[in-house]
């Protein structure tokens, strides 16, 4: 069910052929691919259309050859934290005054970041959530609101932007597309693998799964004759290396990934991957991998890959939210996941 808020009767349909269109959605990993099936619905609605993409640079790569993507606009991301690096930022807006008018911007992000980018883009619509999906007071700077369920699927609470605009579709999860052959031509001699995100952000430390069960998952794997490599970057592969470690050689480390490219390349070859709810997982279901994902802290009602190939494992009964997240922490709830619930999760595909 959608409410509309200071609705004034726009439609898609209204638009130009030609239409310009900005989508802001800038983080994170997870959020920017929840967004993504949107492309597909703008083009069905406008196949004329240019649709422009604003990103934080850390994550434009998930964006960059993106066949429905005019033009992806990177904000520095290192000029927002901390507020470091001011005039790369201040330029950055001025920029984007420069762009002109477009005649639809969806805000996604919906909060105090998207909200200072608004105040320098020119458009006669600015569609955005209502609160309390709207957080900070963005709200202020949409003129049409949308307001959605509490415990919306997050590729379905962005879609509602473009329901309140009268696009009536279902969303396509067939969303792969071709990478740049060199990145590719790096995994080409992989066969037959299986991957394991072992590892969190700082922000999501209760989704912690216990490296000695992770070493212990690898080890089952390889008794059923399957291959684990153990995704990684530059800033955890210490605690990768501890899971490897323990699965005294069941697991062994991927091949590196130093771009999100090289991470969707590695991704497409593998037959599953196994994480916590994660960037990486959502994206490799979006791309059309089987995923396996474990959930304890977070809703998987909310959070759901976006995928047809997708199993979820939940530590609590299917429908019931979880309690409320300390994000401090390894949550309690990934303890109750044990390793026999993800071994028959991977037998059952």
């Amino acid at each position: 069910m959608v409410s509309l808020r200071r609705m004034t009767g726009l439609q898609l349909a209204d638009l130009p052929q030609n239409a310009r269109i900005l989508a802001i959605r800038m983080s994170a990993l997870g959020d920017i691919v929840f967004a993504l099936p949107v492309l597909d619905a703008l083009h069905d609605a406008l196949p004329n259309a240019k649709v422009d993409w604003l990103v934080e640079d850390h994550h434009a790569a998930v964006l960059e050859g993106h066949p429905a993507v005019h033009e992806v606009i990177q904000m520095p991301r290192k000029s927002w934290k901390g507020g470091r690096g001011v005039a790369p930022f201040w330029h950055h807006l001025r920029g984007l005054k420069k762009r002109g008018q477009y005649d639809l911007i969806l805000d996604f992000q919906s909060n105090l970041k998207s909200a200072l980018q608004l105040l320098f883009l020119k458009s006669p619509a600015k569609v955005g959530f209502a609160p309390p999906v709207a957080r900070e007071g963005a709200h202020r700077f949409h003129k049409f609101h949308a307001q959605v369920p509490a415990r919306a699927q997050r590729t379905e609470r962005d879609l509602q932007l473009l329901r309140t605009l009268g696009w009536t579709g279902s969303p396509n999860f067939d969303g792969r597309w071709a990478l740049d052959g060199e990145t590719t031509a790096q995994y080409a001699d992989l066969h037959n693998y299986e991957l394991l995100h072992t590892t969190t952000t700082v922000y999501g430390q209760d989704k912690l799964w216990p490296i000695e069960r992770w070493a212990e998952l690898a080890i089952a794997m390889r008794e059923v004759g399957k291959t684990p490599l153990l995704l990684w970057t530059p800033a955890d592969k210490a605690k990768v290396e501890e899971v490897a470690a323990l699965s005294k050689g069941a697991a062994t480390l991927a091949p590196a990934t130093p771009s999100l490219a090289h991470l969707m390349a590695l991704s497409d070859g593998a037959n599953c991957l196994i994480g916590t709810d994660s960037g990486p997982v959502h994206l490799a279901a979006y791309r059309g991998t089987q995923v396996i994902a474990l959930f304890g802290p977070t809703d998987p009602v909310i959070y759901h890959p976006p995928g047809e190939k997708v199993q979820i494992v939940y530590a609590g009964e299917e429908g019931v939210a979880p309690p409320p997240r300390d994000r401090s922490k390894r949550s309690p709830w990934m303890d109750k996941i044990s390793v026999s619930m993800v071994i028959d999760a991977l037998s059952a595909q």
